[in-house]
């Protein structure tokens, strides 16, 4: 039996494993470079010469882009699409839990939208009743009925009418005509209709300034659904008035004014010097006084603050005296009275006592980032109407009412703001209102074609039957109404629960939980939707004209 040496098979097992001996001791490059072949040679041919996970191969120009989007794609699963070897039930798997993860995804994404989209406010509560501060209502008297009989011979004398028992009874039962007794209109045509508000306005009642421990900047007679009515504290009364108030009008006058004077250029003391020469001098310009026959569409500023109660000094009573009798009606310093609003008559020679409960819903700042539909209330900075400057609850019912006015009886009542191409009602179109007022919505929330909705910052006030006093037994005619107030123990606040923000994190997690994407991710989508086609789509354009060109020969 031969011998086999030991030292033989010791020097060649090493130098047969170790591939990179030759090329750490041989010194001449040429040497190196063959040992470095023989190496690349002897490496099996299913070993990935590549960095990263093998792919099939495809012939399509569209499925190789469609391999090398998947292969370096960083959403998870789309790799095992393009694996090479891989059992078909290996396949379907793949490409069942990856279209599973898409169809979780795209729900969970519909679930996270339509909570934005309608559930994005939460209603909260604050008892810190102490630190409330709580606006004083703004007041609505309107006389019943409202015509000083004293005023009508100038009046009419005014405006051309014979004065008749007929006349007479015609404008009186005008200024407290409402809705449930429209349909007793009597007929009158000897005046015509677009001039009835403006005869009311000039023969209507004056009442004492009411008194209350502030001014009063927005007192101002005003034309309701009611008929023409006395506000005080109500911040929008200059929407519905007939006339511009005086204080406002002066307020009008000295911005116009400190506008020419800014305008020419001029200093105030040489502004107000030439404002007193022009007035000596009987040229000094004014503004028109009229609101709504002047089509004015002005708005004014929201104040900072209005008049509110302070526990320590108001207590809970407050106390309005009047000489007439009247109906007393409370809204929101930012509302308008509507029709269908609580009510009472204010008799006369009685001491009323209303127990006044207050509730109020506030809405925090970062709610207005959202969408009118989101939020489902609106700011007075809305709009959207077309007969009011801004927006609230019951201007918005008021015009809604209007248009279906317009469509059954094809006119606006005398006390609606007058628009163009629209008649004012006449006798008879009154008593054709009287006759569909189930269609007005008069005590029922305005009907969804409306698309009234609620004010975002909100104050009702609910008054309270609590007893009265008879006053036949004293030598006055004054009546009053004492205000038993009842602070609320508790405001709500519409705060902001699923802004866009957390729509974005929820989309995100659920992308990367089910998918392990980012927003890397749906770039690298994009990218490869767009711009990186247009590469590739060029460099296989260069491919194949390398590939078919032909060398030209002489």
């Amino acid at each position: 039996m031969p011998k086999i040496s030991t030292n033989a098979s010791a020097k060649s097992g090493p130098r047969e494993n170790n591939y990179f001996y030759d090329d750490e001791i041989l010194p001449d490059l040429q040497a190196r470079r063959k040992a470095r072949l023989n190496v690349l040679n002897s490496v099996p041919a299913d070993v990935p010469k590549e960095i990263g996970m093998r792919t099939i191969t495809v012939k399509s120009n569209a499925g190789k882009y469609f391999v090398e989007f998947s292969s370096g794609s960083t959403i998870h699963g789309f790799k095992h699409f393009v694996a090479p070897n891989r059992h078909p039930i290996e396949r379907f798997l793949a490409v069942l839990f990856v279209v599973g993860a898409l169809v979780c995804l795209v729900f969970l994404s519909v679930l996270f939208w339509n909570r934005y989209q309608n559930d994005a406010t939460v209603i909260t509560l604050n008892n810190d009743s102490e630190r409330f501060k709580i606006y004083k209502p703004a007041m609505f008297i309107c006389p019943m009925p409202n015509v000083d009989e004293s005023k009508i011979p100038q009046a009419f004398e005014k405006h051309g009418i014979e004065r008749t028992p007929e006349a007479e009874q015609f404008f009186t039962f005008l200024s407290y005509v409402n809705y449930a007794e429209m349909d007793k209109t009597p007929d009158f045509d000897k005046v015509p209709s677009n001039k009835w508000l403006e005869i009311l306005h000039d023969i209507r009642r004056d009442i004492p300034p009411i008194n209350t421990k502030e001014p009063d900047p927005y007192e101002a007679w005003v034309v309701t659904e009611n008929g023409i009515c006395l506000a005080k504290r109500n911040v929008f009364a200059v929407y519905a008035t007939y006339k511009t108030p005086k204080r406002q009008q002066l307020v009008a006058d000295i911005l116009q004014f400190i506008s020419k004077a800014n305008d020419l250029g001029e200093n105030l003391i040489t502004a107000c010097n030439r404002a007193d020469l022009s007035a000596k001098e009987g040229v000094k310009e004014k503004l028109p006084n009229l609101y709504w026959i002047s089509n004015n569409w002005t708005t004014v500023p929201i104040p900072d603050e209005v008049p509110f109660y302070n526990r320590d000094n108001d207590r809970t009573l407050e106390t309005v005296a009047m000489q007439n009798e009247a109906l007393f009606a409370m809204c929101d310093p930012f509302e308008t009275l509507s029709f269908g609003g609580q009510t009472k008559l204010i008799q006369l020679r009685m001491v009323q006592r209303l127990i006044m409960s207050i509730s109020e819903i506030k809405t925090k700042s970062n709610v207005k980032e959202l969408h009118v539909h989101q939020r489902k209330c609106k700011f007075v900075t809305d709009g959207g109407l077309k007969t009011w400057p801004v927006y609230t609850r019951n201007m918005c019912t008021i015009e809604c009412r209007m248009r279906v006015i317009e469509k059954r009886c094809n006119c606006r009542p005398h006390f609606a703001r007058p628009i163009g191409g629209v008649n004012v009602c006449n006798a008879r179109q009154l008593r054709c209102i009287g006759n569909i007022t189930k269609d007005l919505f008069l005590s029922d929330n305005p009907p969804p074609f409306c698309n009234c909705l609620p004010n975002c910052n909100l104050i009702r006030y609910q008054m309270a039957d609590s007893g009265g006093t008879s006053t036949l037994n004293v030598p006055t005619s004054s009546t009053s109404i004492s205000l038993i107030i009842d602070f609320p123990k508790i405001v709500y606040y519409r705060s902001l629960l699923y802004g866009f923000t957390g729509f974005l994190t929820s989309v995100g997690g659920a992308a990367g939980l089910f998918l392990g994407a980012s927003v890397l991710s749906f770039v690298e989508i994009f990218y490869y939707a767009t711009f990186h086609v247009c590469f590739y789509a060029k460099r296989v354009k260069e491919k194949n004209n390398k590939m078919y060109k032909v060398p030209l020969h002489d």
